[in-house]
């Protein structure tokens, strides 16, 4: 008791001392602060180290709403993608695996890591968290002023190839922590985060390929799960989303209809915690629609549905009923020799959306760009009008990502 005590005492006049110093000798700590804000995220980690004062500076939810108010907040894209790139049928990127091809006249095993995208300084950056990336995992983002947080959410294993319940947390301010896990290993699931800290997971399949009605609920900061009611109909992959303060399960196909996207949805209201359901919300029947939608922001209010379509699939889905805006991908984005729509598209906040192609090898390269594929999509407020502005990607990074997410931090 005394020595606990004495610890508190400790901690509390090691505090006192801390608080009595500058946050940068000879500055006063308003102008201070507006130099640490405007350090880019990568080096936040970094500053941890020069002193307490600073350590206990980037630990406080307050500076990343600082960040946020001043508009020095940088846009984050967070993505679930291929980390060794095939250039030609026997060549990849990286010495050891091109060794183990060579030796065993087979493809190096299919490895997925997490790739971040920084869309306001133009940079890429491979993360090597402390476990393996599960294969085909979800990823899914909490925006929150001070206490954002990354989620990825089942997939495969990779040594295994076998669906994982397993779930990581990355908290911004804290760093990793492993998470509750589902109740059942699923792949290919619907997923996405309504009403800010809970994550919603639908469909997808088992360990013995059976498409699966049933769904969850992950509460992030009480890390639980708990049971919603199962869906109509089977749904393997599927693409999940929020729209309107709910969670929507779009297409997907049944155990015995593998391959068949259907053309219906169903609704999950928090409200009521039931299902509707919809119908002619995808009419692609050999088409998936995961990826391919996300919902825009205007003024921090989500406004619109949007869904990234081909010229082919344009024309077939001019005449059905929708819920949803139509964005024609131009050939210099999907290639011209795609009849597919094989996009990867996540929101960036007011009318700018971040889009990656699945075709980059058909696309017209640009002066500096080792790889293509990558860019941003922003859309005139006044008029509608749409520009496409590329992203420079690196080869490394060009792998097409299966979960694509973003943070404001």
């Amino acid at each position: 008791m005394e020595a606990e005590k004495k610890h508190q005492q400790q901690q509390q006049q090691q505090e006192e001392q801390v608080d009595n110093k500058c946050l940068i000798p000879g500055l006063p700590d308003d102008i201070a602060m507006e130099c640490l804000i405007r350090v880019p995220h990568e080096f936040h980690s970094n500053m941890k180290s020069v002193c307490l004062k600073w350590q206990y500076l980037i630990s406080d939810p307050s500076f990343y709403h600082q960040r946020l108010r001043s508009n020095t907040a940088e846009h984050l894209v967070y993505q679930i993608q291929p980390t060794h790139i095939m250039i030609h049928d026997d060549d990849v990127i990286t010495s050891n695996q091109k060794s183990q091809t060579t030796q065993h006249n087979t493809p190096p095993p299919l490895q997925y890591g997490l790739t971040m995208y920084n869309a306001t300084y133009q940079t890429w950056q491979r993360m090597i968290p402390n476990f393996e990336i599960p294969i085909f995992c979800q990823c899914v983002t909490l925006q929150s002023c001070g206490n954002s947080k990354l989620v990825l959410l089942g997939g495969w294993d990779p040594k295994t190839l076998e669906p994982v319940s397993d779930v990581y947390v990355l908290d911004i301010i804290k760093g990793w922590r492993k998470g509750a896990s589902m109740s059942a290993a699923r792949s290919f699931f619907a997923c996405a985060v309504v009403g800010g800290t809970k994550v919603y997971v639908a469909g997808g399949h088992d360990n013995q390929k059976n498409a699966l009605k049933s769904a969850q609920v992950y509460d992030v900061d009480k890390d639980e799960w708990g049971v919603l009611p199962e869906m109509e109909e089977e749904r393997d992959e599927c693409m999940g989303m929020c729209w309107d303060d709910r969670f929507w399960v779009v297409s997907g196909y049944g155990t015995e209809t593998q391959g068949r996207f259907r053309s219906d949805g169903e609704c999950f209201d928090p409200a009521t915690a039931s299902w509707s359901k919809f119908h002619n919300l995808w009419p692609f029947q050999t088409l998936s629609p995961k990826c391919n939608t996300t919902s825009t922001l205007s003024g921090g209010k989500q406004c619109e549905w949007l869904w990234f379509l081909g010229n082919e699939q344009q024309q077939q889905f001019e005449h059905e009923e929708r819920r949803c805006s139509i964005v024609q991908i131009p050939n210099s984005v999907i290639g011209t020799s795609s009849s597919s729509s094989c996009v990867s598209v996540t929101t960036l906040g007011d009318q700018k959306v971040f889009v990656m192609s699945g075709n980059g090898s058909s696309l017209k390269k640009c002066n500096d760009c080792e790889s293509e594929g990558a860019f941003i999509l922003e859309r005139d407020k006044s008029n509608g009008n749409i520009k496409w502005h590329h992203v420079h990607t690196p080869l490394a990074f060009s792998g097409f990502p299966y979960s694509t997410s973003h943070l404001l931090i």
